[in-house]
């Protein structure tokens, strides 16, 4: 099981452009580990994360490399969604902005109730990602996605569960256990059914390809086998 952490508390976890670098090549370790089978992503202190460092994008924009730092957020999204395991979100305090886009392309969120999402872009005077635009319309519908873009809507954790935007939302004392509950069903599944499944919702990697591998893996014996004997089943991966 993999672990990232957010970690500029003081700036509410604030994306930087160096943090964004730090993130990706975390990200693309776990991606690398045959032997990780979930990945867990959190914001230190109180907040998941605020979005971007604004100061930092300030002095980008006067220096005309703001754009360089929205390829680079876009660049890490991607890589959330095309990791070949499961990348759980672990949400309390603000998730707005690219905090926000963060957990949308997460594959699964579990939400503090008092959390705060929202993407208040046009607030700012920017435009967020195609991809990330798309990713929040799939999973809230276009006119939510327009209350939070348009609008700039700020909606509560409970309001992010019943949208779609996340899977559960618990009291904040509650959250991190129920996270850690649901990494740990994901890392006891069949590695190659996870993976399988992701890129199935995610419509990328090679699906066709993982399902063949699946139905001729060890770990499909296994499961029967541990059916059959009303047992848990221990899954390698292969």
């Amino acid at each position: 099981m993999g672990s990232i952490t957010l970690d500029r508390p003081e700036q509410r976890n604030a994306i930087s452009h160096a943090m964004l670098g730090e993130l990706m090549t975390a990200l693309s370790s776990f991606a690398a580990e045959p032997a990780c089978r979930v990945v867990v992503m959190r914001g230190a202190g109180q907040d998941f994360c605020a979005g971007a460092d604004v100061n930092e994008l300030d002095r980008a924009r006067s220096e005309g490399s703001a754009a360089a730092y929205g390829r680079d957020l876009d660049e890490f999204l991607r890589a959330i969604v095309t990791c070949p395991v499961p990348v759980v979100a672990e949400v309390q305090g603000a998730a707005l902005g690219g905090g926000c886009q963060l957990a949308v392309a997460c594959d699964l969120v579990v939400v503090a109730t008092t959390a705060r999402f929202g993407i208040p872009s046009a607030r700012l005077g920017v435009v967020i990602g195609r991809e990330s635009i798309e990713r929040l319309v799939r999973c809230v519908g276009p006119k939510r996605a327009g209350e939070l873009l348009v609008a700039g809507r700020t909606i509560s954790g409970e309001e992010a569960f019943a949208w779609g935007l996340a899977c559960d939302a618990v009291e904040p004392e509650a959250l991190a256990a129920r996270t850690a509950r649901l990494a740990a069903e994901i890392a006891e599944a069949a590695p190659l059914s996870v993976r399988g499944s992701k890129q199935g919702i995610t419509g990328g990697g090679a699906f066709d390809g993982i399902a063949a591998q699946a139905l001729a893996s060890e770990d499909l014996a296994e499961g029967i086998r541990a059916f059959r004997e009303r047992r848990s089943p221990g899954f390698r991966g292969g």
